[in-house]
């Protein structure tokens, strides 16, 4: 049996990487597993694995600057047009796509998607559901985006989605039965080479949240908790935000800071720097408004550092059975502020929140996750 994984636009390497890896541990010899994929290096990896063409580094694969996006949208063409001939001269049994880049800008990938499921009428035709909807969508731009993806849904056999949270809301965004629906959580993205010991806490509580900065990902909300903190706190907490920010949107968050403790580093950095900020930190906080899931939760997962989010339900699921000191009200800045205070004064037991995501850390391990794979190819 073939399994071709396909990420065409290069998107999801740190997801794509870690699964067929994994795949090829526990999948047994017959089951062939191969990713194509852009700005990837087959030496790197111990399965097989063909490089796409790519010319953007992953760190602007989401940039919407005109230049970088007609770059982007020739390479994931070529890349359709490659794989049409891979699979016209040979046939997959499996061909898994993860995302589908041009579906967010235009309708033409239905031409794509329809071409190959004329070449291999027998092979299953999946789709990882990362997101329902593409990050910051408007409601105008959600109608949209229903109408584009109505067009290629019906070539799929199976999608993926890593909730159930999630599988209730494409199921029903979409018009999809959920018979179609296959639940496969997302794999811890853990750090590889980079210290993840537990930090002894200092006198002064060090936040962090880091990952390209947005309204849907909260970051006002958690600047306003900050100037919300009683005047005694603010001398014993610092924050950290890191990661790429628009002008606009940062000169609202300063304006916003007042006197609070917190520092900006608006720009994107090397994953070297990123770990050494967090190995830094305290507390990783995710302010996000809305989400259908995050690599940048399944990533403090692994980093052995406490974590406070909003209650949205994805994150409430993915961190099912942490306690009420984990969570604050959705968009609600005092609500949030509060519950760094409650940090601040210790008033909460962090050694057995750690003890908890670390065990969470284990229930999302890639051989798990190949696991629930290899359960799911066997039914297919």
């Amino acid at each position: 049996m073939t399994y071709l994984m396909v990420d065409i636009s290069g998107r999801s390497p740190v997801y794509d990487i870690p699964l067929c890896e994994a795949l090829h541990r526990v999948l047994s010899p017959e089951h062939h597993v191969r990713l194509l994929a852009p700005n990837i290096n087959p030496k790197d990896v111990d399965f097989d694995c063909k490089r796409l063409f790519g010319i953007l580094p992953h760190r602007l694969q989401k940039s919407k600057r005109k230049p970088f996006r007609a770059i982007k949208a020739l390479s994931v063409a070529l890349n359709y047009i490659s794989l049409i001939a891979r699979v016209a001269l040979k046939k997959p049994d499996i061909l898994h796509f993860q995302w589908l880049p041009l579906v967010e800008v235009s309708t033409i990938e239905r031409i794509f998607i329809k071409i190959l499921r004329f070449l291999a009428p027998k092979t299953k035709f999946l789709l990882t559901i990362h997101n329902v909807y593409p990050h910051d969508s408007s409601e105008g731009y959600k109608q949209v985006y229903r109408e584009r993806f109505s067009r290629v849904s019906p070539f799929f056999d199976k999608f993926i989605v890593h909730l159930e949270t999630t599988k209730k809301e494409f199921c029903s965004a979409f018009g999809i039965s959920a018979e179609r629906v296959k639940v496969l959580h997302h794999g811890v993205l853990a750090p590889k080479g980079h210290d993840t010991v537990r930090r002894q806490r200092g006198k002064v509580l060090k936040l962090i949240m880091y990952g390209n900065q947005s309204t849907y990902k909260g970051t006002d909300v958690f600047v306003n908790a900050l100037t919300l903190l009683p005047q005694g706190y603010k001398d014993k907490v610092h924050a950290l935000v890191v990661g790429k920010t628009y002008s606009n949107y940062l000169n609202e968050l300063k304006e916003r800071k007042e006197n609070a403790n917190i520092e900006f580093i608006p720009e994107y950095v090397s994953d070297e720097v990123l770990y050494k900020h967090i190995a830094d930190s305290d507390i990783i906080v995710l302010p996000y408004r809305e989400i259908s899931q995050s690599g940048v939760l399944l990533l403090a997962l692994s980093t052995k550092r406490l974590i406070i989010t909003s209650d949205i339900p994805s994150f409430k699921e993915t961190l099912m059975g942490m306690g009420e000191n984990t969570f604050f009200e959705n968009g609600n800045a005092a609500s949030l502020s509060k519950l760094i205070v409650k940090y601040a004064d210790g008033l909460v037991d962090e050694s057995k929140q750690l003890d908890f995501i670390e065990s969470l850390e284990a229930k999302y391990s890639w051989t798990n996750i190949a696991e629930m794979y290899k359960s799911f190819i066997n039914e297919l």
